[in-house]
């Protein structure tokens, strides 16, 4: 992931952080910014954040 899609992705994690959200609404956010499907699924763009999750698990 290079610098620009980290610090996109950190700055929408503080935006939704922010806002009470519902899962639902936190998957529509981050589907559309490419992040996860519309199943809330991760897209193939972000093989890095993929991994992290899976360790987190």
């Amino acid at each position: 992931m290079n610098k620009s899609q980290t610090a996109l992705l950190i700055a929408l994690a503080k935006k939704l952080e922010k806002r009470q959200s519902s899962k639902e609404s936190a998957i529509k956010s981050l589907s559309s910014a490419g992040i996860v499907t519309k199943e809330g699924k991760m897209t193939k763009s972000f093989p890095n954040l993929e991994r992290v999750l899976s360790i987190a698990e």
